[in-house]
């Protein structure tokens, strides 16, 4: 089952899939639910997107029912959370994609849910949006980098907006109104339109994901 997956694997995203697949197959042969997380890791550090990793594992599953059963269990989140976790890691000192703010987000989400509560109650996104262009991102970035410093996670969307997870609580107002202030007084800043607000999260879990995506057009 697993010659035949790499295979396919092979033909359909050719030998850098999977050669890197190989790497860690015998990891997925286990089939142990709580190895996804690693399986997750690897594939970002390999440099692997996170849409092929999921169609990959996927195409494994319409394979084995096992398998199957395991990404219905909440291994697919499991899969995804590692692979933001190993894209983090090798690129901790820059804003990332706002594909590993979504997969965050659903992480937070699921945690929420397990302890009886809305992720509404204690989470919140920062979001900062300007002209869009290059040198006004960067600034941005660096700003919200001095101002967020406990492990937020911080994402560009498609529209150009910075959008930073955190959690709501008094503290989040100070650091945000710290970040506008700094923005204010950069002179590379200067005559570019900077608008920075607290975004609620939708008290519904059902409803966070499509809040997100709305924030990120």
């Amino acid at each position: 089952m697993i010659d035949a997956w790499l295979h396919d694997l092979q033909v359909g995203w050719g030998e850098r899939a999977e050669r890197s697949t190989t790497a860690i197959s015998h990891v997925v042969e286990r089939g142990d639910i709580g190895d996804l997380r690693t399986i997750g890791y690897h594939f970002a550090t390999d440099g692997h997107p996170l849409n092929d990793v999921l169609a990959w594992f996927r195409l494994l599953a319409a394979r084995s029912r096992p398998f199957r059963h395991l990404l219905e269990q909440g291994g697919i989140i499991l899969l995804a959370s590692g692979w933001a976790d190993g894209l983090l890691h090798e690129d901790a000192e820059t804003v990332g994609p706002f594909e590993v703010l979504r997969v965050r987000l659903q992480q937070q989400v699921q945690n929420a849910r397990a302890l009886g509560q809305p992720p509404g109650a204690h989470l919140a996104l920062v979001i900062i949006e300007t002209d869009g262009s290059p040198d006004s991102a960067a600034r941005v970035a660096h700003h919200a980098r001095e101002a967020f410093r406990t492990g937020e996670t911080m994402a560009a969307t498609p529209s150009g907006k910075l959008l930073i997870l955190a959690r709501r609580d008094q503290d989040v107002r100070e650091r945000t109104r710290r970040l506008s202030d700094a923005m204010l007084a950069d002179i590379q800043l200067s005559g570019v339109p900077v608008r920075v607000w607290i975004e609620p999260l939708a008290m519904s879990a059902d409803h966070v994901d499509s809040h997100l995506l709305g924030l990120a057009s």
